[in-house]
């Protein structure tokens, strides 16, 4: 069943959310909350881009909510085809820098293909339900919103975040910009990030 995204948000305007300033935890990336946020223009800025997640879910909702698909599936085919047209190239020239080049681009192309392999099981089993549940959660107050920035100054950028048990999600107002960027962060994968632009992308790191 996909997800009514357009009641969710419209119900972020008829619910105030739980926002808290972000405070840094010792010991961990993740911002805990601190003092409680009441001023009505930073929670309609909040707002602002939780719509603009919700648009860009949306937009991808085929992929991210998707009990087959992935945000991994045009990485792996990607890195499956170029490894085998690497590894046939290895012979094609006798300087040994080169040789040892291709061989090194090989293994770490091997590992960023075993690490998105990974990344695309465990969001089919775990990530998914998470991140579904984050989604249909936003429209009412059972979410706590942590933001972090200055929600009134564009020069400078300011952050939504959210989380669950294994995802962190920065919705972020870039600094001198209008524009949004949306990071997910998978725990427990060593690096991997998704991007949701507005064109969507995934990025391994």
């Amino acid at each position: 069943m996909w997800i009514r995204l357009m009641d969710v948000s419209m119900a972020l305007e008829a619910v105030k959310p739980r926002i808290c300033w972000g405070v840094k935890a010792r010991g961990s990336r993740r911002f805990r909350c601190g003092e409680e946020v009441n001023d009505s223009k930073i929670i309609d800025e909040v707002n602002r881009l939780i719509n603009e997640f919700l648009n860009r879910v949306e937009m991808h909702k085929g992929v991210l909510l998707s009990d087959s698909n992935t945000p991994f599936d045009e990485s792996i085919k990607a890195l499956s085809d170029w490894l085998p047209k690497i590894k046939g190239k290895i012979n094609e020239s006798n300087d040994e820098a080169i040789i040892n080049l291709r061989r090194a681009m090989i293994e770490i192309g091997r590992k960023m293909l075993k690490l998105a392999e990974e990344a695309r099981e465990k969001w089919l089993r775990v990530y998914k339900s998470e991140f579904k549940e984050l989604v249909e959660r936003l429209g009412s107050n059972e979410v706590r919103i942590v933001i972090s920035g200055d929600p009134f100054n564009k020069s400078k950028s300011f952050t939504v975040h959210l989380h669950t048990k294994n995802l962190v999600i920065d919705v972020e107002r870039v600094a001198k910009s209008d524009s949004v960027t949306i990071i997910l962060h998978l725990t427990g994968l060593g690096g991997v990030l998704t991007s949701l632009r507005p064109s969507y992308s995934m990025m391994v790191s």
